[in-house]
């Protein structure tokens, strides 16, 4: 019985230790979200209020010195208030955020990560062309969980390394979408599966997914419209279930939706299917929710959605259909 006291005594104690650092503070003279992060430790939150944070700092990394406008801490928990409204502006940095040995009580949730698109920055890195510029880079040893986060026009939406240290993060909720080269980028993360879960892929002017020597599970997302292959695969294991991949590498003379693997659709619950997003032209500012009458709704694992958002429009028109010639030059840019 003594025993068992003294583990309730010492979990309620670590409980007690855990803050909430808020950015902005006043008090704490905290204005970034890095000053935050400085301050936190493992079993901490950072709470971001609404804004548009863009201070960039230099950080230590595997390959040499990059810059980020925050680099997660193992075991803290970085959240916006709002996803829409907290915005990480990763325009001047290689990252937006940094992730580098933090395992898997480390959360980002509930923000955005945004940049002015410049598809030229982060195509090279003394000579290492996978070594991309990002919205959220897994450098080494990032195991961490990423959900309900918005990345847009960015670079490379999130790149994941792990072979000097296997990197096996979560994303969950998450849309990646215009970006100038890869949606997700996976290479060489080791045994242990990047898990794409409930992820909308969109218009990303490479692959939706490009996994080198690399192990990733993909499962009920929406992968469409991107300017290559949906997923692409190098020495890769993919297993891909219950997902939409549709209208991928549609310059080619001969689309692919997948490349350097099987197509799985037909099987274990893949499609291949317009989604109807709500806003895909840009017209009302992008929206990727999808027509209420959508099929996707109900094709995704145990009936549930396909990628990041459910139904919020009426209007099921597809961008294909549209036939104003502005349109199709929007669908074609």
């Amino acid at each position: 019985m003594r025993a068992l006291l003294v583990v309730v005594a010492l979990c309620l104690t670590t409980a007690a230790w855990a803050e909430t650092y808020e950015v902005p503070d006043a008090e704490l003279s905290i204005t970034e979200i890095c000053e935050a992060m400085d301050l936190a430790s493992a079993g901490d939150t950072v709470l971001v209020r609404r804004g548009v944070y863009d201070s960039v700092r230099g950080y230590i990394t595997p390959f040499g010195l990059k810059t980020a406008v925050v680099s997660m801490t193992d075991g803290v928990t970085l959240i916006g208030i709002d996803r829409e409204d907290v915005e990480i502006d990763q325009t001047e940095a290689d990252y937006g955020i940094l992730c580098t040995d933090v395992g898997a009580s480390t959360v980002i949730e509930n923000l955005t990560v945004m940049a002015s698109l410049g598809r030229g920055r982060g195509t090279e890195d003394e000579g290492d062309g996978r070594n991309l510029v990002a919205g959220i880079a897994c450098l080494t040893g990032a195991n961490l969980t990423i959900r309900d986060v918005t990345i847009e026009n960015v670079s490379t939406g999130i790149v994941v390394r792990g072979e000097d240290s296997p990197s096996a993060p979560v994303i969950e909720n998450t849309l990646v979408a215009r970006g100038g080269h890869q949606g997700i980028y996976v290479f060489m993360n080791g045994p242990s599966p990047v898990v794409v879960d409930h992820v909308t892929l969109v218009e990303n002017f490479d692959h939706g997914i490009y996994a080198y020597d690399a192990t990733v599970d993909v499962s009920s997302c929406n992968i469409t419209h991107n300017e290559k292959n949906g997923i692409r695969s190098y020495l890769a294991s993919v297993a891909v279930q219950y997902s939409n991949v549709f209208l991928n590498d549609r310059f080619s003379t001969v689309p692919e939706n997948y490349g350097g693997m099987a197509d799985p659709t037909g099987t274990d619950g893949n499609v291949s299917m317009e989604p109807y997003y709500c806003d895909f032209t840009g017209q009302f500012g992008y929206d990727y929710h999808v027509c209420l009458t959508s099929d996707i709704l109900t094709l995704g694992e145990g009936g549930s959605i396909i990628g990041a958002f459910g139904g919020a429009c009426s209007d099921c028109v597809s961008p294909v259909e549209k036939s104003s010639w502005g349109a199709i030059k929007a669908l074609y840019r």
